[in-house]
């Protein structure tokens, strides 16, 4: 059976405190007994320098001796008032380690053998058996080592003192623990009692009752809590309500995705459509050589046709396979730096005899930017762009490019003075196989390919192609791509 928060957060609640009163507890304690250990050693180590200073002004003001002959001579006086002085049992060593002096000499005596082979190496050692402590130290003088002191203290009133700490924190950690529980308690039992109730107005909500009210009246995190599920209650009968608008517009969704595959079906007799028309006319011409082969003007004729046909078959071809190949695949690009304005200006004079044949045109208006991508690509778009000027332009019309940047992009505009698009063309411009004139795109030899296929290739650069404009003076497409984070002067 699984515990509530009505018990987990009381048990918790115990255990830290335990936790914290008996870590706090350990804490005091560790710093009594390290207190109680530092005064103790400081006073044994004054005690131990007087009596050094004692031993070393008896050595230097009487009779000069060797120090072991003076420690054997002098060595039981010297202990009897150095006990006398320091109230403690004081016992003298010479520098070889015989005893040469003992405040107490009928007392028990220790066995500090192994500290005073540490002593009389010049380092303090000390020995501490239950109630009492032993301390040895070296005493130096002019000539050498004097021998070792060894100071007997109690510790007893120490001990007392800490047992009588440690009975105290016990005490009063328990009081303090029980207190602390018993009010943590009733505060926790208020806390869970109104996430109950929170519970119990979830759990309408999920049974489609919606409370008209806040079920708690608080100023906390708890009341706005309860404020935020009346809301939420508020929100949730509200939505039910959209639901069946969603259902609508989910229908609308599944008939758009047939309108989709209604597209599809149609690019695919758009295809074979205008796989046809060349087709059928190399095909007439081809009849028409077989019976009338030795007619000059008619060969004449239908080489120029079936070479104009034949072109139109490569590139409507070559543009389906592109533009089916970018619908499919991110296909292997060689990405450069491109300097926008030259590149520009090589697609103007590729295509400028053309615009002269059609009595066009061109004029520039470049910046210099830098962009970042497919030069190839790039090719493609401006030539599409302005192959579409000149095929749809008015005689003696002009087509004028311009570009501009700006701290984040670089846009291209092109715009032609030929006819209006439709509004409601407008949309459509960029569907494959959408030309607004079809006799025009006939005799240019457009396919409807063009916009769709440079539409993509902005894409695949990051940047947009747009219609921004058309009505009886101009027509504008725009293309705007990210700047290219170089340097540029």
């Amino acid at each position: 059976m699984s515990l509530g928060l009505k018990w987990k957060f009381p048990l918790f609640l115990a255990v830290l405190l335990v936790f914290t009163t008996g870590v706090l507890s350990w804490l005091v304690l560790s710093g009594i007994r390290t207190n109680q250990r530092e005064q103790m050693e400081e006073s044994l180590q004054r005690q131990a320098d007087v009596a050094e200073m004692r031993v070393k002004q008896d050595y230097l003001t009487g009779e000069r001796l060797k120090p072991v002959d003076f420690m054997g001579k002098q060595g039981q006086e010297l202990a009897v008032d150095l006990g006398i002085s320091t109230n403690m049992r004081v016992i003298l060593y010479d520098a070889k380690g015989q005893e040469v002096g003992n405040s107490l000499p009928l007392a028990e005596k220790p066995d500090v053998g192994d500290a005073l082979s540490y002593a009389l190496k010049g380092k303090i050692a000390y020995i501490t058996e239950a109630d009492s402590l032993i301390y040895l130290a070296p005493m130096q003088g002019p000539d050498g080592m004097l021998g070792v002191v060894q100071l007997h203290t109690s510790l007893k009133a120490q001990h007392e003192f800490y047992n009588r700490m440690a009975y105290r924190l016990v005490w009063t950690g328990g009081i303090v623990l029980l207190l602390s529980f018993i009010l943590g308690f009733i505060y926790v039992y208020r806390q869970v009692r109104d996430i109950v109730k929170l519970k119990a107005e979830a759990d309408r909500i999920s049974r489609g009752e919606y409370p008209e009210r806040s079920p708690l009246r608080r100023k906390d995190e708890l009341g706005q809590l309860g404020t935020g599920i009346l809301h939420m209650s508020r929100d949730i009968k509200g939505h039910m309500a959209a639901l069946q608008e969603e259902k609508h517009h989910l229908q609308l969704a599944v008939e758009k995705l047939q309108a989709l595959e209604q597209q599809q079906k149609q690019f695919i007799n758009n295809v074979s459509h205008e796989f046809k028309t060349p087709l059928t006319s190399i095909q007439a011409y081809t009849d028409l050589l077989g019976m009338y082969g030795d007619d000059p003007q008619l060969i004449e004729e239908a080489r120029s046709a079936i070479a104009k046909e034949s072109e139109r078959l490569y590139q409507l071809v070559e543009d389906v396979l592109r533009l089916s190949l970018l619908e499919k695949y991110d296909f292997e690009s060689q990405a450069e730096e491109v300097e926008l304005a030259d590149l520009l200006q090589d697609v103007v004079s590729r295509i400028s005899a053309k615009a002269t044949k059609y009595d066009l045109t061109i004029q520039t208006d470049l910046v210099p930017a830098r962009v970042w991508g497919d030069r190839d690509h790039f090719i493609h778009i401006f030539m599409n762009l302005l192959d579409n000027a000149i095929k749809y332009n008015r005689p003696g019309g002009r087509i004028v490019i311009q570009s501009r940047a700006s701290e984040d992009e670089v846009s291209v505009s092109v715009r032609n003075t030929g006819r209006t698009i439709p509004r409601e063309w407008w949309a459509h411009l960029f569907e494959p196989f959408s030309t607004l004139h079809q006799d025009r795109a006939r005799s240019t030899g457009g396919t409807g390919l063009g916009l769709p296929l440079a539409s993509q290739l902005a894409e695949k650069q990051g940047g947009r192609l747009e219609l921004v404009r058309s009505d009886a003076e101009e027509t504008e497409f725009t293309v705007s791509f990210p700047r290219h984070a170089s340097r540029e002067n």
